[in-house]
């Protein structure tokens, strides 16, 4: 370490013996007013024996610190493995924050505002087991009850996904700093979304939701970090993109996220949300908030979520890779909107109603389509109509019933135009559940998810 010097400036690390010489050279400077000290005692046979004594005794020294060690070393990788991380390297967190907003730019100083504005509906979610904490994702206020102070977070169903059991615990950090342990309402794993509330002696602000599809335009992904709650946010644009996961009916923004991000709201420059996030590498798919309230209006009324089964892939003609589009506008030079169907489930209704691969769907309900939320929106109204009608004669079991879709394709084979009727039938609580009861048994095949 490097000491001060007489002056009050800093010098090199000095040796004993150099010290010792400074001292000497500083007491010839002074007059002697002091007894010199008594000559030193020549040097005896014992000395030897003293030193060696001393090195070994240095020597078991290191030995009791390097046992010292490897016992303190084996007990933080012990730690480090109750709580999941690795025990060699430095210590992990959960989540890495994102931002790309501060770069001083007039469209950051909108961005900043929007993100600002909407920050206090945005909160921070951890799922746990025991004490080892498992996932991290955002969340954000939908509905607040002043009458019980409790209020609704949408957030992702990833918080809860094994190796989550029963005994999950999730907590919140809200937007005042508080922590609070919230209550688990409603997943569905399919479109990826949960429901938990929590009480809070504070109000909690709503954010403003848009009910309708929005497929372009700039945005911005929002989230918080669950360690000191950092409000989050990237910058984009919704683009006609496709994403890896196999739920048909989301769309993809430009912005890029991190794993903490996931569940939080993706918003306009009025600060509206318009869909819930994902995380997925270089972009972020979302769900549009037209489909998560028909989820949800499905779990209010019903107590469940009941999708059809139709049985085809499918996505946006504006989605198709430029390379397999050529080979569409060979036979439909005059299609610039619609669903490319990509592929039919041999047996499904789909098939049963003579439907192609490399068809395209125009219409559904009388509606024209453009983007794939736009259909799935359309089923799930439909099978509202059809489950209220049901409800009734059936004592909600709709296992035996059927919903009738009517659509409009143009042929792959020679590019009519033609009306088809598809017989579909009712999917119950796909890969749902209804917290804290246990996650009841599938009533339709794993190989079906992604498809509609």
């Amino acid at each position: 370490m490097p000491r001060r010097s007489r002056g009050g400036g800093s010098a090199g690390a000095s040796s004993p013996q150099e010290e010792e010489e400074e001292e000497e050279e500083g007491a010839s400077s002074e007059p002697e007013t002091r007894p010199r000290p008594p000559p030193a005692t020549p040097a005896t046979a014992e000395e030897p024996a003293a030193t060696a004594a001393g090195a070994e005794a240095r020597a078991q020294l290191a030995i009791n610190i390097r046992r010292m060690l490897a016992v303190e070393a084996e007990r933080r990788g012990r730690i480090a493995e109750r709580i999941g991380v690795q025990a060699e390297g430095p210590i992990l967190t959960l989540e890495d924050t994102f931002c790309d907003i501060d770069d001083g730019s007039a469209k950051s100083q909108v961005a900043r505002k929007v993100a600002l504005g909407v920050s206090q509906s945005i909160v921070s979610l951890s799922s746990f087991a025991g004490r080892k904490r498992i996932r991290v994702c955002s969340g954000f206020v939908i509905r607040w009850n002043d009458s019980t102070s409790i209020g609704t977070i949408l957030t992702s169903a990833a918080l809860v996904r094994p190796p989550c059991g029963d005994d999950v615990r999730v907590e919140v950090f809200l937007p005042s700093g508080d922590i609070s342990i919230c209550q688990i309402s409603m997943v569905d794993f399919h479109h990826n979304i949960a429901l938990v509330e929590v009480t809070s002696n504070f109000k909690l602000q709503e954010a403003v939701i848009l009910k309708y599809i929005i497929d372009k335009g700039d945005v911005l992904a929002l989230g918080r970090s669950y360690e000191g709650g950092l409000l989050m946010c990237s910058r984009g644009e919704i683009s006609n993109r496709a994403s890896i996961f196999e739920c048909s009916e989301l769309l993809v923004s430009s912005c890029e996220i991190t794993m903490a991000g996931t569940g939080g709201p993706l918003v306009n420059y009025n600060g509206h949300v318009v869909g819930i996030n994902f995380f997925e590498e270089n972009q972020t798919p979302f769900l549009s908030m037209a489909i998560v309230f028909k989820c949800l209006e499905h779990h209010q009324i019903f107590g469940r979520i009941i999708r059809p089964w139709i049985g085809f892939w499918f996505t946006s003609i504006q989605m198709v890779p430029l390379s397999h589009l050529e080979h569409i506008y060979r036979k439909f030079s005059d299609v610039d909107n619609g669903l490319y169907i990509s592929n039919v489930a041999e047996g499904s209704p789909a098939d049963i109603a003579g439907i192609c691969q490399g068809d395209i769907l125009m219409k559904c309900g009388g509606k024209f389509l453009s983007t794939a939320p736009e259909f799935g929106a359309i089923l799930m109204d439909k099978c509202k109509e059809t489950m209220e009608e049901y409800d009734q004669e059936t004592n909600g079991d709709f296992s035996a019933k059927r919903i009738t879709v009517e659509i409009v394709i143009k042929r792959e084979n020679d590019g009519s135009t033609i009306e088809k009727t598809i017989s579909a039938g009712l999917i119950e609580e796909f890969n749902y559940n209804r917290w804290p009861t246990p996650i009841p048994s599938y009533k339709v095949r794993r190989d079906t998810i992604g498809r509609c």
